[in-house]
């Protein structure tokens, strides 16, 4: 088998800084990776979307051109054009120039495949190199693939594709697929795999693919430092130096540390890729890593509970990210409806005529400041610390709508029995006498990004237990003068509805 190396750093990494690398950046790494001697280079998108000249989404292979090396070391030049997002037509594409970019990878989903083909025939035709990728691969069926590879025998691409978008494909599903395409495949046609990481499985399902014994040659997609959206890629710098530990020794794998050295680790202090828990979660149910980011990003799951919210998830929904369904699954789970009648009478008779203090976690494990101290000996007011116990201030009660900090002061809950607990009815509190639980949904505000946020959930509760003042100390996201974000914003329109029904004031 012969093994060539495709770098889509500045594509596929392009997700993780929005493309900006800058004009100077884009010439030195592409610069450096044909030092490197790797194969084949991808320079960035080609898009009809709006964009500016610092950053790899290119309005037409001319743009790229003036970014490439000479010479080019040999190494192949080539761009994506992503059929469904904003992609160029071939229309706007001029003859290849063999100076400039020579190749187009086309990724199209299943409902794009007609439409594909015909714009692959059309690329061709301008005399480019085409790579067929169909996005995820795992999706087609045994049928539905070796039909897919009768058409890209006739179209006779470049390069036809394995592409594991969802990070979800172990050993076996990645050989399965390439047994069936490379027994099937004109030999002609190479065979490539673009392999992400999810299940911390890229590198190894590209060793995997590197041991089979066939005259056809495979394209191993990689980026430096495995830059990419999610849990990123198969890193260069691994796969390079294995090829020339085990294979034949083709590149300069000290040119590739350089280009994460001089211009990638910058990136990484302002940005995160890699595995996490939530991709690992996604490609185990084989769903897009969005749905598992959207649950963990709510910070009120434990890890179980992201897992059976994902496994509800339809499998029509799964390959694409549908904001909408995962909203609704999230709050079907949480919504645990309950008459909380007697709940509402029982606090409001524990808070009487009082003021109420709340105190957010800014204040676990430390004292409280000046002016709060002031308030508490001039008002006396009812403290309910939210999502923390204090040992160092006197509080009322204590306030939780979020299961994963309940799991986590559950012992603590027990150390101290004087406390009024207060939860939602989303909640299995622990058994203790001195327990209050509100209806979930009757806490939740109608602002969809802060619908569930703790402080607003329990400042609705109380203006449904008749308070007539609430002060809220170290609540900074409360702050009109907070930065102006959708977040903020959203906060800022639900309090304003609460503050219809009750006096809120805010401290420090």
């Amino acid at each position: 088998m012969s093994i060539q190396v495709l770098d889509c750093t500045l594509r596929d990494g392009g997700y993780v800084n929005d493309w900006r690398f800058l004009k100077k950046t884009t010439a030195a790494i592409l610069k450096k990776l044909a030092c490197a001697n790797i194969d084949i280079v991808e320079c960035g998108f080609l898009t009809d979307a709006p964009h500016d000249s610092e950053c790899t989404l290119f309005s037409s292979p001319a743009e790229i051109q003036s970014l490439l090396p000479k010479p080019s070391h040999h190494t192949m030049f080539v761009a994506m054009i992503a059929m469904g997002e904003h992609a160029l037509s071939p229309d706007e594409l001029p003859p290849c120039d063999p100076n400039g970019i020579t190749g187009i990878r086309l990724t199209f989903h299943k409902d794009e495949i007609d439409r594909a083909i015909e714009w692959a025939a059309w690329i061709q035709q301008k005399g480019y190199r085409v790579f067929m990728q169909p996005v995820g691969t795992v999706f087609y069926s045994d049928l539905e693939l070796l039909s897919l590879v009768e058409r890209m025998n006739a179209l006779s691409p470049y390069a036809f594709y394995i592409v594991d978008t969802l990070g979800s494909m172990y050993r076996n599903d990645v050989s399965h697929r390439f047994y069936l395409m490379d027994k099937n495949l004109d030999e002609a046609i190479h065979i490539g795999f673009h392999g992400h990481n999810n299940l911390q499985l890229a590198f190894s399902n590209a060793q995997v693919l590197g041991k089979i014994q066939t005259k056809r040659t495979l394209i191993l997609d990689a980026s430096v430092y495995g830059m990419g959206r999610g849990a990123g890629n198969l890193p260069t710098e691994l796969i390079t130096q294995y090829i020339n530990e085990n294979i034949a020794t083709r590149y300069d794998v000290t040119k590739v540390m350089d280009i994460y050295d001089e211009y990638i680790a910058d990136i990484r202090k302002q940005y995160e890729w890699g595995y996490s828990m939530a991709y690992h979660i996604a490609a185990s149910h084989v769903c897009h890593p969005n749905y598992a980011s959207y649950l963990i990003n709510k910070q009120t799951l434990t890890v179980k509970d992201i897992d059976t919210i994902i496994r509800q998830i339809p499998i029509t929904d799964k390959m694409l990210f549908n904001r909408a369904l995962i909203e609704r699954l999230y709050v079907a789970f949480q919504n645990k409806t309950i008459d909380d009648h007697n709940a509402i009478k029982t606090l409001s008779h524990l808070i009487g005529n009082r003021p109420v203090l709340l105190l957010s976690p800014q204040f676990a494990g430390a004292d409280i400041n000046d002016d709060v101290q002031a308030l508490i000996n001039q008002t006396s007011p009812f403290v309910i610390s939210v999502h923390f116990l204090s040992d160092k201030i006197k509080t009322d009660a204590c306030f939780f709508s979020n299961h994963k900090r309940l799991d986590q002061m559950n012992t603590d809950l027990t150390t101290q029995p004087g406390i009024t607990l207060i939860v939602t009815s989303n909640l299995k509190p622990p058994t203790r006498s001195q327990t209050i639980v509100a209806d979930y949904a009757s806490c939740r505000n109608t602002e969809p990004l802060v619908a569930d946020n703790a402080g607003l959930m329990l400042l609705t509760l109380l203006a449904r237990c008749n308070v007539k003042k609430v002060f809220c100390a170290g609540f900074d996201d409360f702050s009109p003068n907070t930065q102006n974000n959708a977040h903020c914003t959203a906060i800022q329109s639900a309090l304003e509805n609460i503050k219809q029904n009750i006096f809120v004031h805010l401290l420090s």
